[in-house]
């Protein structure tokens, strides 16, 4: 036997840890678990890791989030930026519900987080630019671009907040919450009765839509008036 063959074999290599791949567990994780169930241990166990070894590449829950913020925004697709300002906000906006609904509670990420990734600050970049070169001033561009992210995350997060994740479930709740409508009294809710329908089912793109439109068409009456 020989007894110096535990020190002559190489000791097994330590896993290497890039940030790209600490956002990619982070986010699978997100979209697996929720907000709730992203944690360092978990993430660290994703990876193979002890959860101390994390801590050398990440400082805590807080710079996760902001990271797997951060791909999220990442996942816009690029904006002509030749279009009109109205055209360029409207299609930011559209696609950023589209992408922080593809994935679980991105709006609850988005919210909970500063703005100060790169990929983030580049679409804020996009929108206050879009709005200055339209002629608003520095104080209505800056409230505007804080409207707009606040419509987008505040929808999302009212649409997906509650709402259980079939679609069987999901329908159910829907016509629960339908007929609980209808069977208020009528003398005391005549227009919530009658509207019950409209109200419950409404496609959230529809509404969505709607209410982009009514804020920039607020925008654009506003821009105007600046102009008589």
């Amino acid at each position: 036997m020989n007894r110096l063959a535990a020190w002559s074999e190489p000791l097994p290599a330590r896993p290497r840890i890039t940030r790209d791949e600490v956002i990619r567990r982070s986010l699978e994780i997100l979209d697996e678990n929720g907000i709730d169930g992203l944690t360092m241990r978990r993430l660290a166990a994703r990876m193979k890791i002890k959860a101390a070894s994390l801590y050398n590449h990440i400082s805590g829950k807080e710079e996760m989030l902001t990271l797997a913020a951060d791909a999220i925004c990442g996942e816009l697709k690029a904006i002509d930026s030749g279009s009109s300002w109205r055209a360029q906000l409207a299609a930011v906006a559209i696609q950023f519900r589209r992408v922080l609904l593809s994935h679980r509670d991105g709006a609850r990420v988005l919210a909970a987080t500063a703005p100060i990734g790169p990929r983030r600050l580049h679409i804020i970049e996009r929108v206050l630019k879009a709005l200055v070169e339209a002629g608003f001033s520095a104080t209505e561009a800056a409230d505007a671009a804080w409207v707009h992210n606040s419509y987008v995350v505040g929808f999302v997060l009212d649409e997906t907040l509650g709402r259980p994740n079939d679609k069987a479930s999901f329908h159910r709740s829907l016509e629960k919450e339908r007929r609980w409508l209808r069977s208020l009294p009528k003398e005391q809710y005549p227009t919530l009765v009658s509207l019950a329908n409209e109200l419950v089912h409404a496609p959230p793109d529809r509404r969505f839509e709607f209410g982009l439109d009514a804020l920039l068409d607020g925008f654009e009456l506003r821009l105007a008036q600046k102009k008589v």
